[in-house]
């Protein structure tokens, strides 16, 4: 009997969890290298943001107090020209009844509340020494009208950023406006080192000339790029062949000289008669090996080799790559903390599409650029269709689709669950602007 998706992702979190280690699962590392990184815990600030109160426009700072003066409802307030605020210049004191020139990002003369627009003023022209501001300008003005308040942003001490931020370009940049240097040291999440296998007698390394039958290892360089990117701290990849004597001798010897938290194969698990891992491992480890309710997919397996946490993928390079995103990374996310977890959200269909009985599809697809659907949802088509080994289809992919079991069919507008996934084709229209 087939597991669900769902059974499977919760035995796949739990064997890596066999393999965490505690003392490994986070460094400290300069911030010139830690981009991408997880933060391991919770970075306080060191300074206020912003460090001081600052006009948010180029206009004039007063004191709304001044516009308070009475008069006709209708009347406008005149004030005389103090002096004039640049950015990168100390706070000068505005006077009483005057109001001061000031640039976007200066600092808010000591005294004054608010910030009035050049645009809101006549004449709106910081060439003038005297300014008037109408009863409606003057009565919108409230104190903190277009002012930046010390602090406002984050507190000096508060949480700047909070564990498991993704140290991104916003995160940054945010480290870098609380004075951070490239070589102020942050503390991260450090995946597991693991251990890639893949091959077979059918397959050679990439850049060899093919012989008849063969092919090249796709697999290997995919799952390399994809472990790194969601966090493993190192990855060794092994290629083997169909004996399973050799395999044997093969894992052993690495895994004893690397230390590795955490092995994973790709391929020789399925019903055939050279399913090296699969026979290997049944023999030597503590193994689960079965099929899951998805296409693609379906051949999985999990377990410890000793004591190594196990993860055993199909071989056909898109049923590799589709495993991971649904079951490797929320694990790595929920056990190591190194990489975010997938954020599924929905979209519509902007085609028709059939089901499988008693299978979970994951079709590959493309969000149409500025395409929308039923009630503004994003429209999203399919790309090449479902078969395992179309990987050139999957590399324009920019979302996975779930598609429900069931012999039946999908009408345009239907709504579906997307998962968004690195790399995919830029839309025509966008990469032409």
């Amino acid at each position: 009997m087939s597991r669900s998706i769902e059974l499977h992702a919760s035995a796949v979190r739990a064997t890596l969890a066999l393999g965490y280690d505690a003392a490994a699962a986070s460094v400290e590392v300069p911030l010139a290298r830690a981009q991408g990184g997880v933060l391991a815990r919770d970075l306080s600030a060191p300074i206020p943001l912003p460090p001081f109160t600052n006009s948010q426009m180029d206009g004039f700072a007063v004191r709304t107090a001044d516009l308070r003066l009475g008069g006709p409802a209708e009347a406008a307030i005149t004030l005389p020209v103090s002096g004039m605020q640049a950015a990168g210049s100390a706070p000068s004191v505005l006077a009483p009844a005057t109001a001061a020139a000031v640039m976007t990002g200066a600092a808010l003369p000591r005294g004054a509340d608010a910030v009035i627009p050049v645009e809101q003023v006549t004449p709106p022209s910081f060439d003038t020494d005297r300014i008037a501001i109408s009863a409606a300008v003057a009565i919108g003005s409230v104190p903190g009208t277009f002012v930046r308040a010390e602090g406002s942003d984050v507190a000096r001490g508060a949480v700047a950023l909070p564990a498991g931020t993704v140290l991104g370009p916003a995160a940054l940049g945010a480290c870098a406006a609380l004075g951070m240097g490239d070589t102020t040291t942050v503390t991260v999440r450090r995946g597991p080192s693991v251990l890639v296998i893949t091959g077979g007698d059918e397959v050679l390394a990439p850049g060899e000339p093919l012989k008849p039958g063969a092919i090249h290892d796709a697999n290997g360089p995919l799952l390399s790029s994809w472990l790194r990117d969601a966090g493993a701290c190192s990855v060794t990849t092994l290629s083997v062949t169909d004996d399973p004597d050799e395999f044997s001798r093969r894992l052993r010897e690495c895994v004893e000289s690397s230390g590795v938290h955490l092995i994973v194969t790709s391929g020789g698990i399925s019903a055939g008669a050279f399913e090296v891992v699969r026979v290997s491992l049944e023999r030597e480890a503590q193994m689960w090996f079965g099929h899951v309710a998805m296409q693609p997919g379906g051949p999985q397996g999990c377990g410890q080799y000793r004591g190594v946490p196990v993860i055993c993928l199909p071989g056909n390079p898109v049923s590799t790559w589709v495993s991971c995103e649904v079951f490797l990374r929320p694990a790595l996310a929920h056990v190591w903390g190194c990489c975010a977890p997938p954020l599924w959200s929905s979209a519509v269909l902007a085609e028709p599409v059939r089901g499988l009985p008693g299978r979970t599809q994951l079709r590959r697809g493309v969000l149409e650029t500025g395409a929308e659907g039923a009630a503004g949802n994003p429209a999203v088509r399919c790309v090449g269709g479902a078969s395992s080994h179309l990987l050139m289809s999957a590399a324009r992919a920019n979302v996975l689709l779930r598609i429900p079991a069931g012999d039946h069919e999908l009408p345009v507008g239907t709504r579906v669950h997307i998962l968004p996934v690195h790399g995919g084709t830029i839309a025509q229209e966008a990469a032409s602007e």
